[in-house]
């Protein structure tokens, strides 16, 4: 059922905009559908996270879990070319 929201009905890019700007914590909790707390923020900020690109990540993968976001915004961020 999560992988059908995820897929179908997910939180518009807007919304996720706005969320974001407020409490980017709980903006990503709800666009991954996924606990996510300061310690994991702190590491998508770390490595260049952004709204626009969890948006731009979710688009091409809607599955993608949060820690494989990280990982890969942390590869681009290094300059190597992500698996994911």
């Amino acid at each position: 059922m999560k992988d059908e929201y995820l897929q179908h009905d997910q939180l518009t890019d807007e919304k996720f905009m706005h969320l974001y700007a407020l409490n980017p914590v709980e903006a990503l909790t709800m666009y991954f559908l996924q606990s996510i707390d300061i310690i994991a923020y702190w590491e998508w900020a770390n490595a260049n996270g952004t709204a626009e690109r969890a948006i731009q990540y979710k688009r091409e993968e809607p599955l993608l879990p949060f820690i494989q976001a990280i990982e890969r915004a942390e590869d681009e961020a290094r300059g190597i070319v992500s698996g994911f």
